[in-house]
């Protein structure tokens, strides 16, 4: 599964920002560990991109919420 940088040279990310070093094509999904695209395959690699996966996830739930924030309420239908 192709992340970050890698997303970017393959033409694979189309986000209007460049994607975290973990993000996947979709947008605040992450991936670490085994299922990356890397010739490093360690469980001590895994267990520390995780915990870099969150911290991204963090950065990623409060960007969202700040842009969240600026836009004003569309009116429900109804």
């Amino acid at each position: 599964m192709l992340t970050g940088a890698d997303l970017t040279k393959g033409g694979h990310w189309s986000g209007n920002r460049d994607p975290y070093l973990l993000e996947t094509s979709v947008p605040g999904i992450f991936a670490c560990g085994d299922v990356r695209y890397s010739p490093v395959k360690r469980v001590a690699s895994a267990v520390g991109e995780g915990s870099m996966a969150i911290a991204f996830v963090h950065q990623y739930l409060q960007m969202t919420s700040l842009n969240l924030e600026g836009r004003e309420a569309s009116p429900r239908p109804g």
